[in-house]
């Protein structure tokens, strides 16, 4: 729709997205060719839209599994990730070179200590015949913009998240949707963990506290309790997401500087678990119960600094202010939950949210157990 060189972005339009996408020129540098207005091109979505923010796009598609990723217009992307060894990488050059298509390419990932090069090989000609079919449909477009393939299903996000685990219990409305969910459970060779799928028409009361209907619905609450009394209080903006740490009734401990710094320690943890869970991303400000004594500030900041290295990937600590707020920034992935499942209230012009009238008609009728989903 429109390139603006000076700052090498172009917009693309979209189909089922209010705003065009945008995508940033020098990366699509690898493609020799110039960008032309009106010209139909195949793009792939990076990030969702984002408010009044529209999706960011790509030329540079890339189809993925467990082991494997293959661009489809991008032959000369051959990369192995670190990890592999001199002999490991000679088989898998040789094994590739011989099965692997010219006009793609591939990443090759090392998930264990010992590479399995059948598995490899599975992985590559699955993605090889997703690449077939979405080129095919690609040459049958007659009218554009269109989309090519479906947005992802909320068990495809669950399982891209990691979010099943062993002993889980998937719960669906339907017998059709059980079937569904079994065939995209075995699809992504799941073998390990034991997972069991039923199927009830109306829900369960006793267990509507596992649903994922009632988690979001309590994800959306500002104010979360904490198990040792205190609480905190998380507010969204456009601009940064602000959380505030509050001690409530808690004086269990004998000194208020042991009880200042169990309330932090505990609403560090519970922090952590509401931005992976609302996947709040951007500039996080985080207000903690005031601490006089510098040892115990480092030690709040160390496992802060554990938590997100070990929960949260492209996130980290960008300083401390002087009245003592904690800065942090994370990277976006996808939408967050208040942009998928809520819209912005108009009688406050967009400093609150409210949710969709039909978010049950959303959700699929799933729920799991809550050990899977918090792991």
């Amino acid at each position: 729709m429109n390139i603006l060189s000076n700052i090498n972005v172009a917009f693309i339009k979209l189909n089922k997205w209010k705003q065009n996408g945008f995508m940033i020129l020098k990366d699509e540098s690898y493609l020799n060719n110039n960008l032309r207005l009106g010209e139909d091109i195949v793009v792939q979505i990076m990030k969702e839209q984002v408010n009044k923010k529209g999706p960011t796009v790509t030329r540079n598609i890339i189809l993925e599994n467990e082991s494997v990723k293959i661009s489809p217009y991008n032959k000369n992307h051959i990369v192995f990730e670190k990890g592999f060894n001199f002999s490991e990488k000679q088989c898998v050059k040789t094994v590739t070179a011989l099965i692997k298509p010219k006009k793609i390419g591939i990443e090759i990932k090392k998930k264990e200590k010992r590479i399995d090069i059948w598995t490899v090989v599975k992985n590559l000609k699955r993605l090889q015949t997703k690449s077939t079919l979405i080129k095919a449909k690609v040459r049958k477009i007659r009218c554009s913009p269109c989309l090519i393939s479906p947005q992802q299903e909320i068990i495809d996000i669950l399982l891209k998240k990691k979010l099943i685990h062993k002993e889980t219990v998937i719960v669906t409305q339907s017998k059709t949707e059980s079937f569904k969910i079994k065939k995209k459970l075995m699809s992504s060779q799941i073998t390990k963990n034991k997972i069991y799928i039923e199927y009830c028409n109306e829900k369960l009361s006793k267990n509507y506290q596992c649903y994922l209907e009632y988690l979001i619905r309590e994800l959306f609450k500002p104010i979360i309790q904490l198990n040792n009394g205190g609480h905190i209080i998380i507010e969204k903006t456009e601009a940064l997401t602000s959380i505030d740490v509050n001690s409530g009734g808690f004086n269990k401990l004998k000194s208020s500087r042991e009880t200042i710094l169990w309330v932090n320690l505990a609403a560090t943890k519970e922090i952590i678990t509401q931005l992976k869970l609302r996947n709040i991303s951007g500039i996080i400000v985080i207000d903690f119960i005031g601490m006089i004594n510098q040892d115990d500030q480092l030690s709040l900041l160390e496992y802060l600094d554990r938590q997100l290295q070990l929960t949260l990937s492209g996130s980290k600590i960008i300083q401390i202010s002087e009245i003592g707020l904690v800065e942090i920034i994370k990277q976006r992935e996808e939408r967050n939950i208040y942009d998928m499942f809520a819209q912005q209230c108009l009688i406050c012009q967009g400093l609150g949210y409210k949710r969709h009238e039909k978010l049950s008609n959303q959700l699929p009728g799933y729920f799991l157990e809550l050990s899977s989903i918090f792991g």
